[in-house]
């Protein structure tokens, strides 16, 4: 239960202070407890970001009692961040992308611009060449900055 009440508290404060959690991490360890979040919104997440972030979850998780102890590591998902899904996609149409996809029951890369995305799935431009790959045969992209 004291997971879900933090995991309640991490939320709480990204609503309150305008961010949206990209991932998030609690190792309960007594004393020792570690939270690892890592925060995002429609633009660059700076410096600034995270310390504001930071000090909205500290507060929360202070005034909450819920740990004595703990240690907050706030950060950004990073330029060479993970893509998860349709949304994050459409977010990120026209940037530089990574995909590994599944042909032919083979794993390929496909690198490029990310210039299409609809309900089938996604269109990168390579350098000389158009690839289109289905939602279903990607098994991981990522930005590639």
């Amino acid at each position: 239960m004291l997971k879900n009440d933090i995991i309640d508290i991490i939320n709480k404060a990204a609503e309150n202070s305008g961010f949206l959690i990209y991932e998030s991490h609690i190792m309960l360890k007594g004393e020792n407890t570690k939270l690892i979040v890592k925060i995002d919104s429609q633009g660059v997440v700076s410096h600034n970001d995270c310390d504001i972030y930071s000090r909205e979850l500290s507060l929360l998780l202070d005034e909450s009692g819920l740990l004595s102890n703990y240690f907050l590591e706030i950060s950004s998902p990073g330029t060479n961040r993970k893509i998860r899904d349709i949304e994050e996609f459409i977010r990120f149409k026209k940037a530089p992308v990574k995909v590994v996809y599944s042909f032919d029951d083979q794993q390929r890369v496909a690198k490029g611009i990310l210039s299409e995305i609809d309900e089938n799935g996604i269109e990168i431009l390579e350098e000389k060449n158009k690839i289109f790959i289905n939602h279903r045969d990607i098994v991981k992209a990522n930005l590639d900055y």
